[in-house]
């Protein structure tokens, strides 16, 4: 397939790539890899989308070059974010097509079938080559919506979504685009004097030592980090429910959607003055960023977060923002079982790992012996700790399982691209 590259604004990108699955998660860049030995490819990125994984090809022999841009990448990414509008409202698209005007006149052209693209459903040609492929695939059928130039309504595409290219592009809160790390082409294999390799295998067992440590040191750390909260979210909902048993707690808490619909909207900025965000987390009245330095500089930093605070390494950072949600809800409880059966039948289908940890209420005081203290009523509900590990899923993604009567979130967590949630279910 020809490579076409075009450029928008400062940044340079590649329509073209030949696309293949992958199906080895917990190994997808050794996979990618020897598929690209395979067919000849020395640039590579690799996309993730609903819970799937692929990795594009090109060869830099036909014009692409390192740290270009995958057009389709992005594209896909934003769809897989936003969804698409067809039969009446925005939901999530996995079958779509999607043909735009390039800056240069060119048109670009994504085919994505079952959130994959098609081998060749990804390629920059003239408007008449492009609508012949998008009416030659549009007949096969299966397609949610067909996303497209204003200018291509008048052909009668079945769930038209009109929108230009801008439309597609990630953009910061300043307006200018915003390009991910994750989309950039990678050389598939750096080659090195052979003299290098009998230094570089020993520095090799050196850095794996060390970053077996560091990675266990790092699990401890999360480990702890997490019982820690655990622990002082189950004390604050056990002393709840001794003092104040007439009280309904999760009224005073915002409903999970709106909760996650803010808290991912505050998500920017991801690389202010190109450092990288490490750790992105909301409770209900803030948000909390921490980023790591990445070859950038402190100044850079402070151009965009002039609140950010610089640890004493200089090498991490740190912010700490006010978060606003009402609260409301007036939710009816449903029984522990059902509750509980619910949860698992909604998560197990994402691949979610859920865990419930039952809150036991602490023992009211006893009455002084002239009986003038008199023992709290029991509460008339019970309440369960709640952690899910989401992974690339955002919480908006899960709003199926997180949208439940007497479900609020304490806190959603963004670590190094995968997600993860902790509330409190109440139910009777």
């Amino acid at each position: 397939m020809s490579i076409h590259t075009v450029q928008i604004g400062k940044t340079r990108f590649v329509c073209g790539l030949f696309w293949q699955s992958l199906s080895r998660p917990r190994d997808l860049w050794k996979e990618a890899v020897q598929l690209a030995l395979k067919i000849d490819a020395d640039l590579m990125v690799l996309r993730k989308d609903h819970a799937m994984a692929q990795a594009g090809y090109v060869h830099s022999r036909d014009g692409a070059r390192r740290g270009q841009q995958s057009l389709a990448a992005v594209i896909s990414k934003t769809v897989a974010l936003e969804g698409a509008h067809y039969d009446g409202h925005q939901q999530p698209a996995h079958n779509w097509l999607c043909a735009v005007r390039l800056p240069d006149g060119m048109w670009a052209y994504c085919a994505v079938r079952d959130a994959n693209f098609l081998p060749n459903g990804d390629f920059a040609g003239s408007r008449d080559a492009v609508l012949d492929r998008l009416q030659g695939d549009y007949a096969l059928g299966g397609w949610n919506v067909v996303i497209g130039d204003p200018e291509l309504e008048q052909y009668g595409f079945h769930n038209f979504s009109a929108k230009a290219l801008d439309d597609l592009l990630p953009k910061r809160k300043n307006g200018q685009l915003f390009v991910r790390r994750w989309s950039t082409l990678h050389p598939v294999q750096r080659r090195l004097p052979p003299l290098w390799w009998s230094g570089i295998g020993a520095a090799a067992l050196l850095l794996l030592a060390g970053a077996g440590w560091l990675w266990q040191h790092q699990q401890r750390q999360q480990e702890q980090e997490r019982a820690r909260a655990l622990e002082a979210t189950r004390a604050r909902l056990a002393a709840t429910n001794a003092n104040a048993p007439a009280q309904k707690p999760w009224l005073a808490k915002p409903l999970p959607l709106e909760f996650a619909r803010a808290c991912q909207a505050r998500q920017q900025p991801m690389t202010p003055g190109g450092w990288q965000l490490e750790l992105f987390q909301c409770e209900p009245d803030t948000v909390s960023f921490s980023w790591l330095r990445n070859d950038a500089n402190i100044a850079w930093l402070h151009e965009q977060v002039p609140a950010a605070k610089i640890a004493p390494d200089g090498n991490h950072a740190t912010d700490l923002v006010a978060l606003k949600v009402s609260a409301r809800g007036a939710d009816v409880l449903l029984p522990a079982d059902d509750m509980l059966r619910r949860l698992h039948a909604l998560s197990q289908p994402l691949g979610v790992a859920l865990k419930l940890i039952p809150v036991q209420p602490t023992r009211p005081p006893a009455p002084n012996p002239a009986g003038a203290a008199a023992v709290p009523a029991p509460p008339a509900w019970k309440s369960y700790m709640l952690h899910a590990d989401l992974a690339t899923l955002t919480p908006l993604a899960a709003a199926d399982l997180i949208d439940q009567p007497g479900l609020r979130l304490e806190r959603i967590r963004w670590r190094s691209g995968a997600w993860s949630i902790e509330g409190v279910v109440y139910v009777k």
